[in-house]
């Protein structure tokens, strides 16, 4: 089983690995078929069964559906789902979050993102999304408020804002197809886990120049990072993802 950390100051526990669905639904950079919701509902089974109970996806990614599948015959507490949102305006958040609650077939969302934040102009005229998704958590249909963002600048801005808990970032070791530098991406991810945020990270891959070993070895031993964000479509991949997981744990404790 994949070993559970607290996500920040949340209450929510997360695997180390977590399940990016995009290669369910044929829309990540590998380009690959889409696969039915049943097809992909049983990766994520299967996923679950080896103790990766946190899947994210967004609005446009198109799985959804497959974790609406997913989520026949097993109990929704025992699941992190993040998904998020591109609303530019308050009063589009109510209509997003209200589709996606149809499309995951769940109550609520633990986790809501404003998607790809990557300027200090766009985290500034989001303010008042932020502020709609406050009411909406209070509401119950959030648990948790997000951004993602391929910019460390903005994760040094989000770290002053209180209402949000999570912070989802691209980076990976060589640098490759990121608008910040790796340092200084790091540093800003270090601060924000000081400060008690949920920290997520993702494209560790780089595309592909890298092997999974190599991310994985790389990613999982960041102090401030809670879990990497893994983009998956067979239950071979998650398998032998989770059998990585162990083979690097076991190798960092000797």
């Amino acid at each position: 089983m994949i070993d559970k950390v607290r996500l920040g100051t949340t209450k929510l526990l997360v695997s180390r690995i977590s399940f990016g669905t995009t290669p369910l639904s044929g829309v990540s950079w590998k380009r690959e078929s889409a696969l039915s919701p049943e097809e992909g509902g049983r990766v994520l089974r299967r996923a679950l069964e080896l103790g990766i109970n946190y899947w994210d996806s967004a609005e446009g990614y198109g799985s959804h559906l497959h974790i609406r599948e997913a989520l026949k015959g097993v109990e929704r507490s025992n699941i992190v789902i993040s998904t998020k949102t591109n609303a530019k305006e308050e009063y589009e958040v109510r209509k997003c979050i209200k589709t996606s609650l149809q499309e995951l077939g769940s109550e609520y969302i633990d986790i809501y993102y404003l998607h790809r934040i990557n300027s200090l102009k766009e985290l500034r005229r989001k303010r008042k999304v932020i502020k709609a998704l406050v009411k909406l958590r209070e509401e119950g249909f959030i648990r948790h408020i997000g951004v993602s963002s391929h910019s460390h600048r903005v994760i040094d801005a989000v770290v002053e804002l209180p209402e949000v808990e999570v912070i989802m970032a691209k980076i990976n070791k060589i640098g490759y197809r990121t608008e910040s530098p790796p340092q200084l991406m790091l540093n800003a991810l270090s601060s924000a886990y000081d400060a008690g945020k949920g920290v997520v990270i993702m494209k560790v891959l780089a595309y592909g120049k890298l092997s999974i070993r190599e991310a994985l070895e790389w990613a999982l031993r960041l102090p401030f990072v809670h879990t990497v964000c893994i983009g998956m479509r067979t239950i071979k991949e998650v398998e032998e993802n989770v059998r990585l997981y162990h083979e690097i744990k076991e190798g960092t404790k000797s």
